[in-house]
């Protein structure tokens, strides 16, 4: 009997054991993380854009430029011999256009600005002036940006002038980072102005290959950060071997995730985020 007795104490005590053991693998099954909380987000969408300055010239590339199948945004230089007739090229093919404004530089020479622009001898008046005449004829451009510029971006008084009239017009600044000194960011959120900054320059070179390392390393910002802004050039310092290669890589950029879009569409995006 007592041989009977303790067997079943020891089965009894076997059963209690099997049972919390039992419990204990159900509630470690029911904390541990599922598979799809600990994997990285892929879903995290990245963009570019991509502005190309001095239009207005019809320099070389302007046109295959223009035909480029993705979105980009077209910087014009107002004052320049064909200014008004790439503005409507751009217009006809429905690109984004913003005034290239041409600004005095700390190091260029002042012819390289043009006739006309930006200059820290200008009074304030002289200054609104020379951009509601820009914008007259870029018409329809929804920002600005500054073509050299390095006295006028580190000039609190002459830059104020010019986004005093960019306020007036809800137009967004996209800064060239011509300088390391730039007030554009201080001056634009005083004046509750939307501002973008350059992350690469592409080209100002004969390398096609250079340019697509430039717009690799510009793809590898937005991935990182959730977006980037390029700045190319038509003309001589880009041109034909900048179209050559947005269009070699663009598709394969696509196929990672990268969204093109214009200045503008970026600037919802993040106003949006």
């Amino acid at each position: 009997m007592f041989i009977l007795f303790e067997g079943k104490q020891v089965l009894k005590k076997c059963l209690l054991y099997l049972c919390a053991f039992l419990c204990l693998l159900c509630v470690t099954r029911k904390f541990q993380p599922k598979a799809a909380t600990v994997s990285a987000d892929t879903s995290q969408k990245s963009y570019i854009a991509i502005v190309i300055d001095d239009f207005g010239y019809d320099g070389e590339g302007t046109d295959d430029m223009i035909a480029l199948e993705i979105p980009f945004t077209a910087a014009v230089m107002p004052f320049s011999s064909k200014s008004s007739e790439n503005v409507e090229k751009l217009q006809s093919a429905g690109k984004e256009m913003i005034v290239h404004m041409p600004m005095e530089s700390l190091t260029g020479k002042k012819e390289w600005v043009g006739d006309k622009g930006i200059f820290t001898s200008m009074s304030d008046e002289e200054i609104t002036q020379c951009v509601k005449e820009a914008l007259s004829i870029v018409k329809g451009a929804t920002g600005i940006n500054n073509h050299m510029g390095s006295a006028i971006m580190e000039n609190e008084r002459c830059f104020s002038a010019v986004m005093n009239v960019a306020a007036e017009n809800n137009l967004l600044f996209i800064d060239s980072m011509t300088t390391a000194n730039s007030v554009g960011d201080n001056i634009c959120h005083q004046k509750n102005i939307p501002i973008l900054k350059r992350d690469v320059f592409l080209d100002s070179t004969d390398d096609v290959n250079v340019v697509k390392n430039q717009l690799t390393q510009t793809a590898k910002i937005a991935k990182q950060k959730g977006y980037a802004l390029a700045i190319g050039h038509v003309g001589p310092e880009g041109g034909n071997i900048t179209v050559a290669a947005i269009k070699e890589l663009a598709p394969s950029l696509q196929e990672q995730g990268i969204t093109f879009v214009t200045v503008s569409q970026l600037q919802q995006i993040l106003s949006a985020q």
